[in-house]
């Protein structure tokens, strides 16, 4: 089984096609989020993106609420835009209190969805997207084989101070989304594509709640530019999914 975590595409995309090449299936952790206390599966994959260098709460919570086999091989792909901090270390940390371990992790650089927090009139290098594939290839032969390589479960100075208390609130207000109510044309489509049910819609628009967790799947894949990052109204053209996942893929649970 390959579980995955996904906002704007990356992790569902390299999961999928992890799944075409492992024999395996990908499920979203989000939809046996809360039913399923006991995965037994000889071998299971979480992938994953990386938020303030470290693994994203719903996917840290995951894996801590579930129990699962000890003689299982695991493996961690980490899809992130530059550095995957110490994210593939930490999700090792949380399996060894089960008395398991991470045998395998691999980086997936792909596009950071984030900059449009802080730039406008991006251009995403796409070509990062064709190394991808070629980085999966090769992990999905390591899969297969159940070779163990533990170099990725590195820790991170920049990790560590990015999740020091006041610093992390800081970064976690940047990323906060917000909901423009003169755009909004209150069509749904953040409310079924939030990967932590975060957002009710409403007939005078979306309403997003207390507990996000900072995919941005609200901002980039919202078709009338509605929803906001700490009030900075996003252009069409900044808005960034993965070229081969739709909202539909997204939504599919």
């Amino acid at each position: 089984m390959i579980l995955y975590f996904s906002g704007t595409g990356n992790s569902l995309y390299a999961a999928k096609k992890l799944a075409e090449l492992t024999g395996d299936t990908a499920v979203p952790m989000t939809a046996i989020r809360g039913q399923c206390r006991r995965i037994q599966d000889r071998i299971i994959g979480f992938v994953f993106p990386v938020y303030f260098g470290e693994l994203p709460d719903p996917v840290r919570d995951f894996i801590a609420q579930v129990q699962f086999c000890k003689s299982t091989y695991f493996y961690g792909i980490a899809t992130c835009g530059s550095s995957p901090g110490r994210a593939l270390r930490t999700m090792n940390h949380i399996l060894r209190r089960q008395h398991c371990t991470l045998s395998y992790g691999a980086v997936l650089p792909m596009i950071a969805n984030s900059t449009i927090a802080s730039r406008r009139h991006i251009h995403y290098d796409v070509n990062r997207l064709d190394h991808a594939d070629e980085v999966i290839s090769e992990a999905a032969s390591k899969i297969r084989g159940q070779i163990e390589d533990k170099a990725a479960l590195r820790s991170s100075f920049s990790a560590a101070l990015m999740n020091i208390g006041m610093i992390r609130r800081a970064g976690e207000r940047w990323l906060t989304p917000s909901v423009d109510a003169d755009r909004c044309m209150a069509c749904g489509l953040c409310a079924r594509i939030c990967p932590v049910s975060n957002i009710i819609c409403t007939a005078k628009g979306a309403v997003i709640g207390s507990h996000c967790s900072y995919c941005l799947a609200c901002v980039h894949w919202c078709p009338y530019q509605a929803v906001t990052v700490h009030g900075k109204q996003v252009l069409a053209e900044d808005q960034y999914h993965h070229p081969d996942v739709t909202a539909e893929d997204m939504t599919r649970r």
